[in-house]
């Protein structure tokens, strides 16, 4: 009789554990993670900023800030194209100098970026978000995110790309 109950318990586990497998299976990976983050303004933001939108989110660093910069000026003409758009930045500053004090490093992020006035710039202080995304320290990278919140693009920055990948998806992503 003992032997029956063990039995029984064992199948009963193992199907409980296959339709929680099964759920988690189902689920999209390409789904855009829940953040909150602030920017330079202390404006929060989350993934309610993004609904109903298609979103260019580009990961950063403070060593591809410059490579950032020329992606974001590049971005915001398709901005103009198509009111559908949407441009935020999020910059990886978990390798920041030691003992600096955020303010400090705010006001100069600013200053570096002149985009930074116009494209929501977010910083994300300890990197959770920017690793979660695939986010690099040595590579500037963009994402599509299409209004359902899921990732439809992910490659790092490179200037041949805004025309011949990023542009048509946008169009498509639009229609």
């Amino acid at each position: 009789m003992r032997n029956r109950w063990q039995r029984l318990f064992i199948i009963v586990t193992m199907l409980c554990l296959v339709d929680t497998l099964m759920v988690l299976g189902s689920e999209p990976n390409n789904r855009f993670i829940d953040f909150s983050l602030e920017d330079l303004h202390e404006i929060k933001y989350s993934q309610l900023h993004m609904k109903e939108k298609i979103t260019l989110v580009i990961l950063q660093s403070r060593t591809t800030l410059q490579a950032a910069i020329d992606c974001k000026a590049e971005l915001k003409k398709l901005i103009h194209e198509n009111q559908k758009v949407q441009i935020i930045s999020i910059m990886d500053l978990r390798k920041r100098p030691p003992f600096v004090p955020k303010s400090v490093l705010k006001s100069k992020i600013s200053a570096q970026d002149p985009t930074s006035r116009e494209v929501p710039f977010l910083l994300d202080w300890n990197g959770d978000v920017t690793k979660a995304l695939g986010g690099d320290d040595s590579k500037c990278k963009v994402l599509i995110v299409d209004p359902a919140l899921n990732v439809v693009y992910n490659k790092e920055y490179k200037t041949t790309a805004i025309d011949s990948e990023i542009r048509p998806l946008l169009v498509k992503l639009s229609d």
